[in-house]
C-alpha cells in the first residue's frame, strides 16, 4: 500500500518502522528539518520538509493515489486539517488521525475522518476490559464505540438468580444477547431462568452503559 504519515515525532517515527517490513510505500512529513534527516536517514524512506497541508508538495508526491493518510502530529487541528485536505481535494480513501484531546473524536469523525485515535481512551478501553470487582467487564465495542458488549458474571448474592428474564425489568437499552453456563451457551427467551454462576453476555449503547453497571451493582443482595 502507499501510505503518506504526517508527523516525525516519536509516534510517526515508530509507526514507519513498524510498517517497513510489510514493503508499504511510505512517504513522511514534518515540518522540522532536522527531524526530516533524521528519518530519511535512519529509515531509508521519502520525507517531505513541510507540514501536510501543502497541496503544492501533497501534488508532488502523488497524495491522490495514496491508499491511507495518517496524521500524528501533537496538534488536533493540524491533524484534522491535514485528513480534509486529503480526503476532500486528493481522495483518498482511508484517512486516520491522532486526537490528543479524547473529546475531539467525535468532532473529528463528524468532518469526515474515517478513524480518530486518541491514547488517552485506548488507555481508558484497556482498564474497562479488566473484570472489576462486581464481575462487570467490557469485552467489545462496535460501530467505532456507540455499541458496548459486556460480560456479566452473575453471583449467588445477586437479586436475579432464581428469576425468569421476562420478569426482569433490564435497564431501556440493554439486550441480553447469550448465556454461558456450564461452557453452554444459551440463547435466551422470556422463560429463561437467571441462575448463580451465570455468564451473561450483553450489549447496550455508549451512553447508557454507566446506568446498566448501575442497575447490576444495586441489585446485588
Amino acid at each position: 500500500m502507499f501510505i503518506v504519515i504526517v508527523g516525525g515525532g516519536k509516534i510517526g517515527y515508530y509507526l514507519v518502522k513498524s510498517l517497513l517490513p510489510y514493503n508499504h510505500k511510505i512517504v513522511v512529513f514534518d515540518p522540522i528539518v532536522e527531524t526530516c534527516h533524521k528519518i530519511a536517514n535512519e529509515l531509508n524512506i521519502p520525507v517531505i520538509n513541510g507540514d501536510g497541508t501543502d497541496i503544492g508538495k501533497l501534488k508532488q508526491i502523488g497524495l491522490s493515489n495514496a491508499d491511507i493518510f495518517i496524521a500524528v502530529t501533537g496538534k488536533d487541528q493540524d491533524n484534522l486539517i491535514a485528513c480534509q485536505l486529503a480526503k476532500k481535494n486528493f481522495g483518498v480513501r482511508r484517512t486516520i488521525a491522532r486526537v490528543n484531546n479524547p473529546k475531539n473524536i467525535t468532532v473529528f469523525e463528524r468532518l469526515g475522518v474515517d478513524i480518530a485515535v486518541s491514547s488517552t481512551s485506548i488507555i481508558t478501553d484497556l482498564i474497562e476490559q479488566e473484570v472489576d470487582d462486581f464481575g462487570f467487564k467490557v469485552i467489545m465495542k462496535l460501530k467505532r464505540g456507540k455499541i458496548v458488549l459486556l460480560e456479566i458474571d452473575i453471583k449467588s448474592n445477586h437479586a436475579m438468580c432464581g428469576k425468569l428474564l421476562k420478569d426482569i425489568k433490564l435497564p431501556e437499552g440493554c439486550v441480553f444477547i447469550s448465556i454461558i453456563r456450564d461452557n453452554e451457551i444459551i440463547i435466551p427467551n422470556g422463560n429463561t431462568m437467571i441462575k448463580s454462576e451465570d455468564c451473561i453476555i450483553a450489549s447496550t449503547s455508549k451512553e447508557k452503559q454507566g446506568k446498566v453497571r448501575e442497575f447490576f451493582l444495586k441489585n446485588m443482595k
